[in-house]
């Protein structure tokens, strides 16, 4: 049994990937715990099957937090047994790297996304330039990585010559069906961060008086998307329901009709991007309308399971959405297919490939 130690900015109680992978190496029986940090609204106890702990940080955001959450990282791993560390993230990366080298141990790098190419950091020159630097510092020395997307890994072997495994972001078999809406209802899953469509998604259900909206997420855009909805008059179609555990979306989810993942193409990161609330869609058994980016389209277009968005117009994106619920035979089919890429895409498919990597990082 192996003491394996997983670090990740967030509070855990809305990260899947982390939980995924904490869960698959616990039931490997390693002795796992995730570390994280607590939130203002993180509830008092985050339970899991394995061992949980939250770092109360002085500084929240910016600069001072991520140096100063690295150094707490570095100085755990100095005090602590540990026989293997998985970063998840680049925001992670370095003082796990230091930490594994003063200690002699193995490192896993998860790269959930490609940092360096958010949209966050696209306009911030300053700020990207020590992230990249960071990547170079600590990247190449990295032996076993793994991200999200073919895409992602074909840029980071281009740029650095590593060649990082692609595990996808698939969730756990769940068939709890919940049932679906009365009323028409859209869903969008995830951060309310620049980029992600949401401005897009709100013109776009003013164009369609019969649906409704559920956005499930927190983030820096929600007073700016409240204001909107109050502006088009949508308040009773445009429900804001909060961060929400990843244990209780999956019911949540079921109940829609369409899952929304209209990410912009703002830089190489949401280029290649393969979201998890994809597959939760997917999982919950409810069509997709995505943006036309070449990971996310290939997707739906393989398992033919809902709209490829070929514009950005609201109100043509609405036209869509009415006529695919109005071809009852395209629905019907579409749940033909939900049901086959719901068999296949889940993380009991994927996670042969994660327990493999694991397991050359502890023996290596």
């Amino acid at each position: 049994m192996a003491r394996i130690i997983l670090f990740a900015t967030t509070d855990l109680v809305s990260d899947q990937r982390v939980h995924r992978s904490s869960i698959t190496l616990t039931q490997e029986g390693h002795d796992v715990l995730a570390i994280g940090r607590r939130l203002p609204d993180t509830p008092k106890n985050v339970e899991r099957k394995y061992k949980v702990k939250l770092l109360r940080m002085v500084f929240r955001k910016g600069f001072l937090f991520y140096f100063f959450f690295n150094i707490r990282i570095f100085f755990y791993l100095l005090f602590h047994r540990f026989d293997l560390v998985c970063s998840n993230d680049l925001d992670t990366l370095l003082g796990c790297r230091l930490g594994c080298f003063f200690k002699g141990k193995s490192l896993v790098y998860d790269s959930h996304e490609y940092f360096t190419e958010t949209p966050e950091l696209i306009g911030r020159p300053i700020t990207r330039n020590i992230w990249k630097f960071i990547e170079l510092l600590c990247l190449k020395r990295v032996k076993y990585a793994y991200t999200v997307s073919q895409g992602i890994a074909d840029e980071y072997f281009k740029k650095y010559g590593i060649r990082m495994e692609v595990i996808r972001n698939l969730p756990l078999r769940n068939e709890n069906y919940g049932h679906k809406s009365v009323r028409p209802t859209i869903i969008y899953q995830g951060a309310l961060n620049k980029g992600r469509g949401l401005e897009l998604a709100i013109e776009m259900i003013n164009n369609l008086p019969c649906y409704c909206l559920m956005i499930v997420g927190a983030g820096d855009l929600e007073l700016k998307l409240r204001k909107r909805v109050i502006e088009l008059d949508l308040i009773d179609r445009v429900e804001f329901r909060g961060r929400i555990p990843y244990e209780k979306l999956h019911a949540l989810s079921s109940k829609a009709w369409l899952g929304l993942s209209l990410e912009e193409d703002l830089g190489l990161s949401y280029r290649y991007a393969l979201p998890n609330k994809l597959f939760d869609y997917i999982q919950a058994q409810i069509a997709v309308l995505v943006s036309d980016l070449p990971e996310m389209a290939k997707i739906v277009e393989k398992y033919d399971i809902g709209i490829v968005a070929k514009t950005k117009d609201p109100k043509e994106l609405a036209d869509l959405v009415a006529s695919f619920f109005e071809n009852k035979d395209k629905r019907e089919k579409t749940i033909d297919n939900l049901i086959a890429a719901n068999n296949e895409l889940v993380w009991e498919n994927e996670q042969p490939k994660f327990i493999e990597l694991f397991n050359k990082a502890l023996a290596g």
